[in-house]
């Protein structure tokens, strides 16, 4: 378990594997669903619902980047 602040004072738990996919996020800016595994897909949906990562469809497809709060951690 990590903690994660964002938004000045406010901070949220987060798990090992979450901290994995925010890395990559970080590394890559945006990913595509389909470049994901089944598992990522699970936990950057738990990040959606955190509001730590953004989910976005367009063109049938959906992405996912970091928040720009989170965009400077």
């Amino acid at each position: 378990m990590r903690f994660l602040e964002f938004k000045k004072g406010i901070t949220v738990v987060i798990t090992n594997e979450e901290q994995d996919v925010l890395e990559m996020l970080r590394d890559k800016g945006t990913v595509n669903k389909t470049k994901m595994s089944e598992r990522e897909q699970t936990i950057a949906n738990q990040l959606v619902n955190k509001h730590i990562i953004v989910r976005k469809k367009s063109n049938e497809q959906i992405t996912y980047k970091l928040q720009p709060s989170q965009a400077s951690l």
